[in-house]
């Protein structure tokens, strides 16, 4: 039995550096697990888009594709954009059976490198960096990892 797809879901932005950290970071993804193919799309703005990749991977003939949201939180996008899109690839594509993984955070170890990180770059305690939610219940969370 072969090992399924892992599709890497990054938000996309117009700046050309994150779509090449991105690039970096599924690298090196592959170069650690050699026996797993990993796939990059974006939600936005960058190329190549999630459907255009499990297009792709359907017509390559993939079986099982495991879409990983490259996201810290359970907001907006991890809870509405993702999965509306991967229902509208399982509707085209019913022979490829997609599961959605949930999102890398909130953990320990990645809010401490975040918080190293954000050390390192100058902010400072009270600063509460980040892109934002339209979701109401994420500013909790906000408040509480800048505490």
């Amino acid at each position: 039995m072969s090992h399924p797809v892992l599709l890497v879901i990054a938000h996309g932005s117009r700046d050309p550096r994150h779509a090449a950290t991105v690039h970096a970071l599924t690298g090196r993804v592959r170069a650690q697990r050699p026996g797993l193919r990993v796939e990059t799309a974006f939600l936005e703005f960058n190329a190549p888009s999630v459907p255009r990749v499990l297009e792709r991977l359907a017509a390559e003939g993939a079986a099982e594709v495991v879409a990983l949201p490259l996201l810290l939180t359970r907001a907006f996008h991890a809870k509405t954009d993702i999965p509306s899109v991967l229902r509208e690839a399982r509707a085209r594509l019913p022979r490829l059976h997609i599961r959605q993984a949930d999102v890398l955070g909130p953990s320990p170890l990645l809010n401490a490198t975040l918080g190293r990180r954000l050390r390192e770059a100058g902010v400072r305690p009270g600063d509460i960096p980040g892109p934002g939610s339209s979701w109401p219940r994420r500013d909790p969370q906000t408040r509480r990892r800048s505490q």
